[in-house]
């Protein structure tokens, strides 16, 4: 965590790079007095810096930041425009609200009405209203969209025959977001269409009522997303899962795990291992168990654990272990480097075993974690790797130099680049590449 000296220090040089990693250690952490250099950051004139700068307004109420996030709104550059209305959200004065009520009478790029929308819903009065019915007839249907949620948070006695009527509008989200308005309030009105929308050929609306059933939160509505975990479109499917995580139940584990090695999206993968540790993780970690034990296909047990990397869950580390041991190279740089993802030293122990494996990756994957986790046992492995006859050692030493990102390696880097193999140079001019990032 940076501290407000060194932030102060920072600031002071305008290379774009330091001003941005300024602005986003604002976001990251807590630091007090920071609205001098939000105001700063607004004054930049480079786009990237005014971005970051508005995100890093969000943790300011002075009211000369708020002016200048104003003037954004007219600015020529969409982004700008876009983001300062993002930072006005849930800011309710009266000026704000003034100032976003004349951005929509003027703007004509949809995608900028439709976040200016989110901004008014952000406000939850009854006075806009008759702004957000208007916005209902609008031709983009994400500004309808933004309107009918914007609608639902409004406690107004026109609101509930208006989501009545929206139920059955030709488009698939101001329908599901009508509905969820309704459910919210009490009222069931629009749920029984649901099963049939589930066997529309439209696979936007199915997505809708993937997305409705995970809202809505109820039991029942399980048994229709585990129906969808097979279906056709990966949209829908990866609706169902995360709609199922918001729900929670561990009655479906054994089918969430099933759709795993069913499914053919990496992304999908990730999720559906994700949320099964969110829903349950000891259950969930049985399951996986059970299911990396039995699987024979080498490529399945390594996409597994690769799942269980990237949901960075600590209690998996007993599967991880277990798989450390493995006789596949993939599954074991796999297990190497979701330890490594977890982000804790306490498990490094796990893997100074692994710096002398047979295999080029699995050894790279383990100096590049230790290092990462503070194990300095990587430095000799590393430099016995760039020593080696063996150009996929080299190879692999130089991709894990990039990684850690060590400046004190530059001329061992920059020696590779004349290695005798192309994909040895090539690693080393790629890592060389990472590090001038750094720099």
């Amino acid at each position: 965590m940076i501290d407000y000296p060194t932030l102060k220090r920072l600031f002071q040089d305008r290379d774009k790079s330091v001003r941005l990693f300024c602005l986003k250690c604002i976001n990251r952490d807590k630091i007090d007095d920071v609205e001098e250099f939000i105001l700063e950051g607004l004054k930049d004139g480079r786009p990237e810096v005014v971005v970051a700068a508005l995100k890093a307004s969000r943790k300011s109420n002075s009211e000369e930041i708020l002016s200048m996030i104003l003037t954004y709104l007219d600015s020529a550059n969409a982004t700008l425009k876009s983001e300062a209305l993002c930072s006005l959200i849930g800011r309710p004065g009266r000026h704000i609200k003034k100032a976003v009520c004349d951005f929509l009478k003027k703007e004509e790029d949809p995608a900028l009405v439709a976040t200016g929308i989110r901004v008014i819903g952000s406000f939850k009065s009854d006075e806009f209203m008759p702004l957000l019915k208007a916005f209902l007839n609008f031709a983009d249907e994400r500004v309808r969209a933004n309107a009918v949620e914007a609608i639902g948070d409004i406690n107004h006695p026109e609101v509930v025959e208006v989501l009545k009527v929206l139920v059955s509008d030709r488009n698939n989200r101001v329908r599901a977001n009508s509905i969820k308005a309704l459910w919210q309030r009490g009222i069931r009105f629009g749920l029984n269409t649901l099963p049939e929308e589930l066997r529309s050929p439209n696979s936007r609306k199915r997505a809708s009522v993937a997305y409705i059933l995970g809202e809505i939160e109820e039991e029942r509505s399980l048994d229709l997303l585990v129906g969808l975990l097979s279906d056709i479109s990966p949209t829908v499917r990866n609706r169902a899962v995360l709609s199922i995580g918001k729900i929670g139940s561990s009655r479906i584990m054994s089918q969430l795990i099933d759709a795993y090695t069913k499914e053919d999206e990496t992304s999908i993968r990730d999720v559906i291992v994700s949320k099964a540790l969110e829903i349950n993780p000891d259950l969930a970690l049985a399951r996986l168990t059970e299911k990396f034990v039995r699987e024979e296909n080498s490529r399945m047990r390594a996409n597994l654990i690769k799942s269980l990397g990237m949901a960075g869950n600590s209690k998996s580390v007993i599967l991880l272990t277990k798989a450390l041991k493995d006789p596949d190279s993939r599954v074991r740089a796999n297990a190497v480097e979701a330890i490594g993802q977890l982000n804790d030293p306490q498990f490094s122990d796990l893997l100074f075993p692994l710096l002398h494996d047979s295999h080029n990756r699995v050894r790279s994957n383990a100096a590049a974690a230790l290092w990462k986790l503070g194990g300095m046992g990587a430095v000799l492995t590393l430099k016995q790797m760039l020593r080696s006859s063996h150009k996929q050692m080299r190879a692999s030493a130089a991709w894990a130099l990039g990684e850690i990102g060590a400046l004190q390696f530059g001329d061992s880097l920059q020696y590779l680049t004349n290695d005798s193999d192309p994909d040895v140079r090539k690693c080393a001019l790629k890592a060389l590449a990472k590090l001038s990032k750094i720099t």
